[in-house]
């Protein structure tokens, strides 16, 4: 009786196979930086608040402002983008959703 061929290890490591694997850990750190600088901009969003609180409660002859107000000025919007583009570095830095590594590692 004739012996069965197997491609063994050839088969289990095809390109396709790996560009999707890295694709797929690729876009998981899309969407978790997507997620994480949404929370990012409400975290800031309620900071601001805060601050704007105490600034016209505990500022004497300080301008009423609204949270909004101060949301949208220059160097809030600059402050606001440098740490989204932090929390994105951040994000895709970490192991998030790494399934190759995990692999590795068993």
């Amino acid at each position: 009786m004739s012996k069965r061929k197997s491609i063994g290890p050839l088969y289990a490591s095809f390109p396709a196979r790996e560009l999707g694997l890295w694709l797929g850990d690729k876009m998981t750190k899309v969407i978790a930086s997507t997620v994480c600088t949404l929370l990012w901009w409400g975290a800031y969003y309620v900071l601001l608040g805060v601050v704007n609180f105490n600034k016209n409660t505990f500022l004497e002859g300080a301008k009423e402002t609204t949270v909004n107000e101060l949301f949208k000025t220059d160097a809030s919007m600059i402050v606001l983008g440098i740490t989204s583009v932090f929390v994105c570095i951040f994000v895709f830095r970490t192991r998030i959703g790494d399934r190759q590594t995990r692999k590795r590692r068993r």
